[in-house]
């Protein structure tokens, strides 16, 4: 019997020339690539194409993007010697500095090496410490499309595992002495590598930071397709752009949580940044460069949320709110991973400063209740022995003052030394709805330094105060 034609066997479909069904290849599931003699494949499944990746690149050929590693030290601070990981003779000939750091910089999408920033950092760096500063310029496969831009992250990744690998293996160079820093694209590229030494080479980076990881196509997408905290034995991240794009709530820095240390300086949107593009999003860049040579500390608290810490709700730097400063002093914590930490910065250069918390302890008296309250804002001068600040305003809109109430808020402004005198100044939000016996019926004021175990309280000698009128507290031993 010719089962081709038999009933419970029908003959295939004939194939019409507009039915082109089966002669469309399925998609691939990856592509491999030659990287330094060997071939590394890469898949083209999920999680790498999800609903947050909807358009899926394969990387380009090595040759195609052109990744160059370019070395500077103190004693070619001003021409770099390039190390090709294909040519072992650059790397062992390399003039490198021995027993000192490795910190190798990654810029981000739409950059290159030559770009200022990355010549600042690598200048401020060489300033710092006689140590090694390695420039990764992946330029080429950075210019846009940016979903391509993506995909290439995965090869430049690899190829910055084996410049590690190599320099460990055939120049001595412990894995120890290595540190990742990664702007935006570079943040995740830094990530690729750290996985690649993981997998490929039984190496772990001690340490991976992350200045604003680029968010679009890494927001709320699988571990390995982006910086996390197991890329490196500490991973710290700076957080400072918020800001939606174009209305919609995507943002060009990732907001989520995904290092052991996830910074927010002013909870991730930054204060000077108004219409100049991109500034929220370069601002990590800054921050870390300052904090190399730092005038003052960066100095962040743990602490869940943003507006907990500027309530004053997390301090001490102790117990469940410890400190740590951002940047390049950033030390591990023992806290678990994805731990937020905050601190406000200055809108201007230097940006950093120091924190205070200041408590307003209301009367809780007979009169005061009577009184029901009163809207004011509150200003403050503080007075110290090395220093005195300008006049601080304790919040942006008016606050509701009433008895037995206290109010805490933290500020930041230079280091004012041991504190000698306060002045306050009760501002009058409501002055064009006048109303007679305006007053506030505040006890003390309480000013804290952070990571310091100093309280000044300084106590109000009337039962009342007046709005819209200056007072002067000093310093004394006497209680409220």
């Amino acid at each position: 019997m010719d089962l081709g034609t038999s009933p419970t066997h029908p003959p295939p479909p004939l194939l019409l020339p507009s039915d082109k069904s089966s002669l469309i290849s399925p998609p691939p599931v990856e592509q491999c690539h030659i990287v330094y003699g060997e071939q590394m494949c890469f898949s083209l499944l999920p999680p790498w194409v999800t609903s947050s990746r909807p358009v899926l690149k394969t990387p380009m050929a090595p040759v195609e993007i052109g990744t160059s590693f370019n070395l500077y030290t103190r004693l070619n601070h001003t021409v770099p010697a390039l190390l090709d990981p294909s040519d072992l003779r650059t790397i062992l000939s390399a003039p490198f500095i021995p027993d000192q750091p490795f910190r190798i910089i990654s810029h981000g999408y739409f950059s290159r090496s030559g770009t200022p920033w990355l010549k600042m950092m690598t200048d401020e760096l060489l300033r710092a410490q006689d140590q090694n500063v390695i420039v990764v310029d992946w330029s080429v496969g950075a210019i846009p499309p940016y979903t391509q831009a993506v995909a290439n992250i995965r090869i430049v990744g690899a190829q910055l595992a084996y410049l590690v690998y190599a320099l460990n293996k055939f120049a001595d160079v412990p894995i120890s002495s290595f540190h990742l820093i990664g702007h935006s694209l570079g943040a995740h590229l830094s990530g690729q590598a750290g996985v690649h030494l993981q997998n490929t080479y039984g190496l772990t980076l001690p340490r991976i930071t992350g200045l604003d990881p680029a968010e679009p196509y890494f927001n709320y997408t699988h571990p390995i397709t982006r910086l996390d905290h197991t890329d490196a034995i500490f991973v710290d991240v700076i957080h400072t752009d918020d800001a939606p794009i174009l209305g919609f709530p995507l943002s060009l820095g990732m907001t989520e949580p995904i290092g052991h240390l996830d910074f927010y300086p002013n909870g991730g949107s930054q204060p000077g940044c108004s219409s100049e593009l991109n500034c929220h999003h370069k601002r990590a860049i800054t921050y870390f460069t300052e904090s190399i040579r730092q005038s003052c500390p960066l100095l962040a608290i743990a602490c869940p949320s943003y507006e907990s810490f500027i309530q004053g709700e997390c301090w001490g730097c102790k117990g469940e709110h410890p400190c740590t400063q951002m940047g390049l002093p950033a030390l591990p914590l023992p806290v678990t991973h994805n731990t937020k930490l905050y601190l406000h910065t200055h809108d201007r250069s230097p940006y950093c400063g120091y924190h205070y918390r200041i408590t307003v302890e209301m009367r809780n008296s007979s009169q005061a209740r009577d009184h029901m309250g009163e809207f004011a804002i509150l200003h403050l001068r503080l007075v110290g022995n090395k220093d005195i600040t300008s006049t601080i305003r304790l919040s942006e809109q008016s606050h509701y003052y009433e008895a037995g109430s206290t109010q805490r808020r933290v500020i930041l402004t230079q280091d004012v030394g041991r504190l000698q005198s306060v002045g306050v100044y009760f501002e009058d939000p409501t002055w064009l709805l006048p109303r007679f016996n305006r007053r506030l019926y505040v006890k003390a004021i309480t000013i804290e330094p952070l990571d310091k175990t100093i309280r000044w309280k300084m106590c109000f000698e009337s039962d009342y105060q007046k709005l819209d009128r200056q007072y002067q507290l000093q310093l004394s031993d006497s209680t409220c």
